[in-house]
């Protein structure tokens, strides 16, 4: 028997104590043997369903450390009465990443889970497994319109973290009625960067006025004035901290990201980097640096 097995071994016997401390304390401590515990998976597997909730916790934990295969238990307890069981579950599964993608599906409907923090952690788990999971991108869209904003945030994370074959759902929701969903979606693209230069349009559009226009490009921008000019205004200024404005804001800050692809935008960013509202004057002025390389 090599030492890792006598350790487990060992610990495993202790999920068995009388004391609830020291069943927390060997699951812990199998926990910290990562892969080498992989023997003692049934025994934990076991714990999770304790009495105490310190020691499901802490069972859980140790699972999400053994390795890929923890990923079958982990999905199995997604559905676990206990909602401090299921938030284990969906970290071990993000900290598994992409050798977790077997588990997408129950992830995607996870999403929908009553408890808050249980359904984040399924989008963050979700943005864990990369490009693998472009067939989860509709669930996360449509996490994104839920009145939950942890949960909208990440879902937009999760999407960048997708990348490329979640540009096209993005793209559709920068004209989305609902100006918060406009802004998560801005907030994507920008995470992606670069790889989302078809955006810019959209995203100027988003500059052009509070509500986005049918189509948006670059030669339907109108200016007055000489050289760069001013842009016209938009129908109405949004007021500060409301939606409409941090959707902007979310623009300004992609367009930068989006980086030289984005020189269309420059004349209105421009016209941003001196207009009201601190936050987006601000933002724009780091965004034409971007975009101009400076």
């Amino acid at each position: 028997m090599s030492v890792a097995q006598q350790h487990w071994s060992e610990y495993t016997r202790g999920l068995t104590s009388p004391q609830a401390a020291a069943r927390v304390r060997a699951a812990r401590e199998l926990g910290k043997l990562g892969g080498d515990a992989v023997g003692a998976l049934p025994a934990l597997i076991a714990a999770v369903e304790d009495a105490d909730q310190a020691v499901r916790e802490a069972a859980v934990q140790a699972i999400a450390h053994v390795g890929p295969a923890a990923v079958a238990p982990l999905v199995q307890f997604l559905s676990h009465p206990d909602k401090y069981v299921r938030r284990h579950a969906t970290w071990g599964l993000g900290k598994l990443g992409p050798q977790a993608r077997s588990a997408m599906a129950s992830l995607c409907a996870a999403l929908h889970d009553t408890d808050p923090r249980t359904a984040s952690g399924a989008a963050q788990a979700l943005g864990s497994l990369g490009p693998a999971a472009a067939a989860a991108v509709p669930a996360l869209t449509e996490a994104m319109r839920g009145t939950n904003v942890v949960l909208c945030r990440l879902a937009a994370k999760a999407l960048s973290q997708i990348g490329e074959p979640a540009v096209p759902t993005l793209l559709f929701h920068l004209r989305h009625h609902d100006p918060f969903v406009r802004g998560e979606a801005a907030v994507a693209v920008g995470w992606i960067g670069g790889a989302a230069a078809e955006a810019v349009p959209a995203l100027i559009d988003m500059l052009l006025t509070s509500t986005p226009a049918p189509r948006a490009t670059a030669d339907h921008i109108q200016y007055g004035g000489s050289g760069i000019g001013t842009p016209i205004a938009s129908p109405h200024e949004p007021e500060p901290g409301s939606a409409e404005e941090t959707s902007r804001l979310a623009a300004v800050t992609a367009l930068g990201r989006i980086g030289a692809a984005a020189a269309d935008a420059i004349p209105l960013l421009t016209a941003a980097a001196e207009g009201p509202g601190e936050q987006v004057r601000s933002a724009a002025q780091v965004a034409l640096r971007q975009i101009q390389g400076v």
